[in-house]
């Protein structure tokens, strides 16, 4: 193994750019040097590292490494999505790498080109830019739901013949996910499975591509123009009332209250939001949200990463978001 024992030590620039130079110089079958690498800050589920080389016709270069299962995913279907998607009408970075062998990083990892812009949260702090910021996030978050599996090029990533069949799909994914990463019964998420298994929504929708983590950084900016989504390991084929109620219940909460981010989603979508089956996605993307939570702890006692936070998104992040599924069943049963 290159880098010794991988995520599982503290963060070494020098380790990290030595591993880089490796495996680019076997990829490229060229001697290759780093002359800049920057590890960010955000995202739990890999660690990003922005890498520029002394290649000249080379662009600047994001490795997303695996941390040990951390939130249920792997990088294989991501970068698959990432090869049907590039070139489409649905802005992605164009994949390079996808590597399983363990031996450069500690564990598997992809490679991108680094899209121009701004994947930051720095608008945030400005009220007035960050509404401006969000209304183009979610133009483009409804024309992203506008295309159907086959115009995007993704027959080849199997397309539910409807949205009934994908939402069980992913209802038994996120299902086997607790019971891989649990350490006991949690029965508040137990009752959860069963009232989504007996309420599954009868297909209304077309089946369209969920980015199925859709928040502030999941996009790259750059002068007002959304260049890339990124960031799609939750991504599916399903219903898109799934990304609706995970961006105004979860992670759009920091641009305003669920309320006014569903007006605006409301705007862009061609299907209507609200009844039922928006509060069948709210309770799924809750328990969904718990699942993947509870992983980064095992993931942490394991030995697998040492970082505090996922011992931080492993108890507190993982009981709010139990509390916000017991209640939501409580509102679903009034």
């Amino acid at each position: 193994m290159q880098g010794g024992r991988g995520n599982k030590l503290p963060y070494q620039p020098e380790i990290r750019k030595r591993d880089a130079a490796a495996f680019l110089s076997h990829a490229l079958k060229k001697p290759v040097q780093i002359l800049e690498l920057q590890r960010l800050a955000s995202g739990q589920s890999r660690e990003t590292l922005v890498v520029k080389t002394d290649q000249p016709n080379e662009p600047e270069l994001v490795f997303r490494i695996e941390q040990g299962g951390v939130l249920g995913t792997t990088s294989e279907p991501e970068f698959k999505l990432l090869q049907a998607l590039h070139g489409g009408p649905v802005p992605v970075p164009k994949p390079r790498w996808l590597v399983e062998d363990p031996k450069w990083f500690g564990y598997p990892f992809m490679v991108t080109e680094r899209v121009e812009g701004d994947g930051s949260f720095g608008y945030l702090t400005d009220p007035e830019k960050a509404q401006t910021v969000l209304r183009t996030y979610i133009t483009s978050i409804g024309e992203m739901h506008r295309y159907s599996p086959e115009e995007l090029g993704l027959q080849t990533l199997g397309i539910p013949r409807n949205t009934r069949e994908s939402t069980l799909e992913q209802l038994e994914l996120w299902t086997d996910r607790y019971e891989r990463y649990r350490y006991g019964r949690e029965p508040l998420l137990e009752e959860a499975i069963a009232w989504l298994r007996r309420n599954i929504p009868e297909p209304k929708r077309a089946v369209r591509l969920n980015h199925g983590d859709l928040s502030a950084g999941n996009f790259i900016l750059h002068e007002g123009k959304i260049m890339a989504h990124v960031d799609w390991e939750w991504s599916n084929l399903g219903d898109p009332m799934e990304d609706v109620a995970f961006f105004a219940y979860i992670k759009g909460r920091m641009f305003g209250p669920p309320e006014s981010i569903l007006a605006l989603l409301q705007e862009v979508e061609e299907f209507e939001i609200g009844g039922d089956e928006l509060l069948y996605w709210e309770i799924f993307n809750y328990f969904k949200a718990a699942c993947a939570n509870i992983a980064t702890l095992k993931v942490f006692n394991e030995g697998r990463n040492y970082g505090l936070n996922m011992v931080a998104i492993g108890t507190g992040g993982f009981l709010g978001f139990t509390r916000r599924t017991a209640e939501a069943l409580r509102r679903a049963e009034e």
